[in-house]
């Protein structure tokens, strides 16, 4: 990537950031390109001329946010090492970290999907199908060797994957729980919720 790329993609990432705060701050709707423009102390025409309007900037902000989230899940998912109890605690622990982590992201995901097209909701949909998919065979797979005990899989993996995902919500830094006692905290959760046999 040239210098002048380089550049080009700094300036990109600016107008995202700025997007995504006022975004959560004040929500979607209720955003401008003239705030955007403000909150960077640029004008109308330098936001357009890396984004076709705010809808455009909402969607790039769920690329990004999906993309690193869910490609570094996935890993997860599909590495076959250790017993399924272990896969599914390192899952959940690293769901948990995400979703603090992506803590303005999530929110943004969950309070603005309507706004997106209806083509970018479909790939969404498809994504997190597969998602739920993969978690659910993994949950499978420990209930048929024994170290899961659960009747519906898929049930187990779309109650996982809720109890996390709004963990943005009412999670903070300053509260009684640091990040690693809530990954731990979170993981119990869902060997019970497979109703995981303990040593």
């Amino acid at each position: 990537m040239s210098v002048k790329q380089h550049i080009k993609e700094y300036k990109r990432e600016l107008v995202l950031e700025a997007a995504a705060k006022l975004f959560y701050e004040k929500g979607f709707q209720k955003t401008t390109i003239d705030d955007i423009g403000a909150a960077l102390g640029v004008t109308k025409p330098f936001i357009y001329t890396y984004f076709e309007n705010k809808y455009a900037i909402l969607e790039q902000l769920f690329d990004q946010s999906y993309g690193d989230l869910y490609v570094d899940l996935t890993q997860v998912l599909n590495d076959k090492k250790g017993s399924a109890k272990d896969r599914l605690q390192r899952f959940v622990a690293l769901y948990v970290a995400k979703n603090i982590e992506y803590q303005k992201f999530s929110a943004i995901m969950l309070e603005e999907e309507k706004s997106l097209s209806s083509k970018k909701i479909g790939d969404i949909r498809r994504k997190q199908r597969d998602f739920d998919a993969r978690l659910a065979r993994l949950i499978e797979e420990g209930a048929s060797n024994g170290e899961f005990h659960v009747s519906d899989p898929m049930i187990a993996s779309l109650a996982i994957s809720g109890m996390v995902r709004w963990t943005h919500r009412w999670y903070s830094p300053q509260g009684r729980l640091s990040v690693a006692d809530l990954t731990r905290t979170m993981s119990d959760l869902a060997l019970n919720l497979v109703g995981c046999v303990r040593a």
